[in-house]
């Protein structure tokens, strides 16, 4: 399980917006539910600008892209740092 938590509250972090589980609360059963959910709110945030380089000069993050399925990928450690923007800490629980 991975989780973010607010560094003003010690508590789970809240999202005024998107989709996540646990009641908004920033808590996902996998690694990969957490990079997928983490890309989605990038696109979301892009709207009809070109998602990499909005993430590139937002948030200096680097989004791949696969050629076999076209679409956006994300790796662990640029979700994690993602989140960081937002002054939550990223922890995996066994």
């Amino acid at each position: 399980m991975i989780v973010a938590v607010n560094n003003a509250t010690n508590k789970l972090f809240k999202f005024k917006n998107g989709r996540y589980n646990l009641k908004e609360q920033a808590a996902w059963k996998s690694r990969t539910a957490f990079v997928e959910d983490t890309l989605q709110e990038i696109i979301r945030e892009a709207a009809n600008k070109e998602a990499a380089i909005f993430a590139k000069c937002c948030y200096g993050i680097e989004l791949g892209k696969s050629e076999v399925e076209d679409r956006y990928l994300l790796s662990y450690d640029d979700a994690v740092s993602y989140w960081k923007n937002f002054d939550a800490r990223v922890y995996q629980i066994a």
